[in-house]
């Protein structure tokens, strides 16, 4: 009996091994930080991708009709540790996505480039070929979402949870 059980506990744990490794390797996302990728999320779906204001300021990002636009195409430039940085086409590798360190530190912008961990994302699978975008600096408590305002296209960083404006679709562009 004692063997049984030992053989048991032995299979059970190189199970739990074997799971949790999975889980690990499947969680680990890599985009390639030379191309570019369409940002849009399962609420709006494909119709409305991430996309750069073009107000003379060119900082400010929202939701727009998706369009053949350089605004919408986003480079994922790894940064190491599992984060990447976010430029688009249009605005190039000098202005980033960033958190606004304003107190709220949940507007976000595209600023120039630095070492600043609010320029740091975090892409981890939610299923279905979907992702959450968190930032280094505010950490998994907080995600890229869409602002539920009737208009939708405004985003900003909110509590994480089980909503379809968190899970974003990130497709390159051919």
């Amino acid at each position: 009996m004692k063997l049984r059980t030992g053989i048991l506990f032995l299979v059970i744990a190189l199970f739990a091994g074997f799971q949790s490794s999975f889980v690990q390797k499947t969680n680990h996302v890599k985009f390639n930080g030379k191309r570019f990728y369409r940002l849009t999320t399962q609420w709006q779906g494909d119709g409305k991708s991430l996309d750069v204001i073009n107000d003379g300021k060119n900082n400010q990002i929202h939701l727009t009709k998706t369009a053949n636009y350089t605004g919408q195409y986003w480079k994922l430039t790894p940064v190491g540790g599992g984060y990447y940085r976010l430029t688009t086409k249009w605005q190039g590798d000098d202005k980033s996505l960033d958190v606004i360190n304003d107190g709220k530190n949940n507007k976000l912008h595209l600023t120039k480039t630095g070492n600043f961990t609010g320029q740091y994302w975090k892409i981890t699978p939610v299923g279905n070929g979907y992702y959450r975008l968190t930032t280094k600096w505010q950490g998994d408590d907080k995600s890229l979402d869409v602002i539920n305002d009737g208009n939708n296209n405004k985003l900003h960083l909110t509590k994480t949870g089980n909503f379809t404006g968190q899970y974003w679709k990130i497709e390159e562009i051919k």
